[in-house]
C-alpha cells in the first residue's frame, strides 16, 4: 500500500490556518527538527494510505483487515475499528460519484504557484464535473477525533483552489467541501459538507491567501498568539508565546509571590533550570492536581469565573450481542460467508448483504438488535465563553454574497 506523502510546503493547506493568523511562526518553524509522530499520526496517516489504496482500486476497506501499512519503517496493522472508519469516507466518495459522475482524482498533487510561489500541496481526493464549470466536490479526510469546523475552513478553500488548478484554472460554479470525520465523538457529524461559490473562493485566493503568503515571507513577519498554537512546533521558542505566558502569570494569585522574567533575559543555564522544573514529574503533578481540584469545584457547583464543564460521550465501535443470535438471525442469509477463521464483524457483515442486495433498511434491522457498543462518557473542563472559531488576521472576504 502506498505509504509515501508528498513534502509539505511551509505555507501548505493543512496549516493555513496557523499562518494565516501568525505569519511570524513560519520564520520561527524554520530550522527547527519535526515534531515527533506520535500514535495517533501514525495511525492517521495509515488511515488515509488505506484509503487512497481503496479509492484507486474500488476495493472495500473491509477487504483489507489484518494487512499491514508501512509507516515510516513500522507496519501498522488494518483494524475493524481502521476498516470501520475509512468505509465512511470511501462510502461517501463513492456515492457522490455514482450520483453525480465526473472524474474522480485521488492524492492528486497541485500547484498554486499562478497565485504565490509556495503554495502547493495534494488534495485527498477531489471530484471534477462532468460538465466544466459545474460543481467541483473536494474531500478531506480527517482520522483524528477533534470535531473541525468546516465552514470557511482555510485548509478547505485552499484545497478547492487545488481543484480548480486540475480544471486548468476555469472558475467554477461552486465548490463542495466535504470533512469526513468518523471517529467525530458525535455521529451526526462524521461528515459535513460547506459549499462556496467559485467567484468567492476566487475573492479569498486574491484578497486573503496571496497577501497572507506574502505576510508570513516577509523576513519581520509578527507572531500572534491564539487557538492555532496548540498545533505549532514552534511555541517553545516564541517570544509572544512566552510574553504572554507571563502575563498570565502575573495575573495569577501568585504574581505577589513569584515573577517569571521574560525568556530573551534567561542564560543557557536559567533556561536548562526553569526547563527542567516546570517539565519535571512533581510540577506536572502538581498541575494534575489542580485540574482535579477545578473539577471537583466544578462539578459541585462552585463558579469559577470563566471556566465551565462540558460533557462529551463517544460512541465505541459495534461488536455482536450473542453470537448465537447472529447465527439464527443471519445464517440462513450468509451460509458459510458469515464466518473467517472466526464470525465476521459487523461492518464486514454489512458490506456481504449489500452484495446481496439487502436494502440498506433491512440490513439496520437485521443488525441492530445484534450489536451493542460501548459509550464513553467524560466531563471536561474548558474556556467558557470562547468558540474556538479563529478569525484571519487579513479580513476575509464575505463568502457567498
Amino acid at each position: 500500500m502506498p505509504e509515501d506523502r508528498e513534502l509539505h510546503s511551509e505555507i501548505g493547506a493543512s496549516c493555513a490556518n496557523r499562518w494565516l493568523h501568525c505569519p511570524g511562526s513560519v520564520r520561527l518553524l524554520r530550522g527547527l527538527p519535526p515534531r515527533p509522530d506520535t500514535e495517533y499520526t501514525i495511525l492517521g496517516t495509515a488511515a488515509h494510505a488505506l484509503a487512497e489504496t481503496c479509492l484507486k482500486e474500488g476495493s472495500d476497506p473491509a477487504d483489507h483487515i489484518g494487512e499491514f501499512i508501512e509507516v515510516k519503517g513500522r507496519e501498522v496493522p488494518v483494524t475493524e475499528d481502521m476498516a470501520e472508519a475509512v468505509s465512511v469516507y470511501v462510502d461517501k466518495v463513492a456515492s457522490d460519484r455514482a450520483e453525480f459522475g465526473g472524474e474522480l482524482l485521488v492524492e492528486q498533487s497541485f500547484d498554486l504557484s499562478w497565485l504565490r510561489p509556495g503554495l502547493f500541496g495534494r488534495n485527498d481526493a477531489c471530484l471534477l464535473p462532468a460538465n466544466w464549470g459545474g460543481v467541483i466536490r473536494v474531500y478531506d479526510y480527517k482520522n483524528g477525533a477533534q470535531p473541525v469546523e468546516e465552514e470557511e475552513n482555510p485548509q478547505l478553500m485552499y484545497y478547492a483552489l487545488g481543484a480548480v488548478a486540475g480544471m486548468d484554472n476555469l472558475w467554477p460554479e461552486a465548490v463542495e467541501c466535504t470533512i469526513v470525520q468518523p471517529n467525530c465523538p458525535w455521529e451526526s457529524r462524521a461528515v459535513r459538507t460547506w459549499r462556496i461559490d467559485g467567484e468567492s473562493l476566487r475573492r479569498w485566493a486574491v484578497e486573503v491567501l496571496a497577501p497572507g503568503a506574502d505576510a508570513a515571507m516577509a523576513p519581520d513577519a509578527p507572531c500572534v498568539c491564539g487557538p492555532w498554537c496548540a498545533t505549532c512546533d514552534a511555541s517553545g521558542v516564541c517570544k509572544a508565546r512566552a510574553d504572554e505566558a507571563v502575563a498570565l502569570f502575573k495575573a495569577s494569585p501568585l504574581e505577589k509571590r513569584v515573577s517569571l522574567p521574560p525568556l530573551d533575559t534567561l542564560t543557557p543555564a536559567q533556561l536548562g533550570r526553569l526547563s527542567s522544573f516546570f517539565t519535571s514529574a512533581r510540577f506536572a503533578a502538581w498541575v494534575k492536581a489542580l485540574a482535579a481540584a477545578e473539577l471537583e469545584a466544578l462539578q459541585s457547583g462552585v463558579a469559577i469565573p470563566g471556566r465551565k464543564l462540558v460533557e462529551t460521550e463517544t460512541l465505541g465501535n459495534r461488536r455482536w450481542t450473542d453470537i448465537e443470535d447472529v447465527k439464527r438471525a443471519l445464517g440462513p442469509i450468509l451460509g458459510a460467508e458469515l464466518f473467517k477463521s472466526e464470525i465476521r464483524s459487523p461492518a464486514q457483515v454489512e458490506k456481504l448483504l449489500s452484495s446481496r442486495k439487502v436494502a440498506k433498511a433491512e440490513q439496520a434491522g437485521l443488525i441492530s438488535p445484534l450489536v451493542t457498543r460501548d459509550m464513553t462518557h467524560k466531563v471536561v473542563v474548558q474556556d467558557a465563553g470562547v468558540s474556538g472559531k479563529a478569525t484571519c488576521a487579513f479580513a476575509p472576504v464575505p463568502l457567498g454574497k
